[in-house]
């Protein structure tokens, strides 16, 4: 949490003085609503269950979306922040996905439909822009062995609320580090997402990581 609003932040993410007295009854009404869907959910595999189709099932939890709740200074989603885009995917297939298995890979939406397809042995097609992942969730290929820097690229195309021009930002995450760079002003940033989960820490400036930095820019204009 940051008490002064983010310079970059466009008019639906920046928080009024009343906004940032509300945050505490947001939270409260969005766990409640993540309540009640893990219930409903709970609903849904049961179903699954009695019907004898577990087996023949491939069950995922995901959302598009977090929620920073003034988490650097901000509310609302549309950044590259943690907070925002680090998102659960959970993924059960009895009998095929052992209990208790992670996958590390980086994941992006737009993986999740080829991936799927792969999955269910059906065809991906040429025209789809995601990554298929399918045989590192399943445990058939060692996520150890890719390249360091793979990752996912993360785009901010504008303002949401106001239609307006001066917010867009451009972000590349691997497993370890997130680059981002705004282009109102060129401002960029480099987080360490497992020493720095809250990336509290902005590494840009810090000679041991220029390399690092301008290979993670590189791969996210490539």
């Amino acid at each position: 949490y940051l008490p002064e609003n983010d310079p970059h932040a466009d008019a639906w993410a920046r928080l009024s003085p009343q906004e940032r007295q509300e945050l505490t009854e947001w939270m409260r009404v969005y766990y409640a609503m993540t309540a009640n869907l893990d219930d409903n959910i709970g609903r849904l595999v049961k179903a699954i269950r009695e019907l004898e189709l577990e087996e023949n099932t491939i069950f995922i939890f995901t959302s598009d979306h977090g929620e920073l709740f003034g988490a650097h200074g901000r509310r609302a989603k549309n950044i590259f922040y943690e907070e925002a885009v680090r998102v659960p995917f959970l993924i059960r297939w009895k009998g095929v996905i052992p209990a208790g298995r992670k996958c590390g890979v980086p994941f992006n939406t737009v993986d999740i439909m080829p991936t799927l397809l792969s999955m269910m042995g059906l065809p991906v097609p040429a025209e789809a822009e995601g990554r298929d992942i399918s045989q590192y969730i399943l445990g058939k290929a060692d996520e150890s062995q890719l390249d360091e820097y793979y990752g996912c690229l993360m785009m901010g195309t504008g303002a949401t609320a106001t239609f307006e021009d001066g917010h867009e930002w451009r972000a590349y995450r691997t497993k370890q580090y997130t680059y981002a760079v705004f282009k109102s002003d060129g401002m960029e940033f480099l987080f360490d997402n497992i020493n720095d989960p809250y990336q509290m820490e902005n590494l840009i400036g810090r000679v041991e990581y220029r390399e690092l930095a301008a290979e993670l820019k590189k791969r996210m204009y490539n």
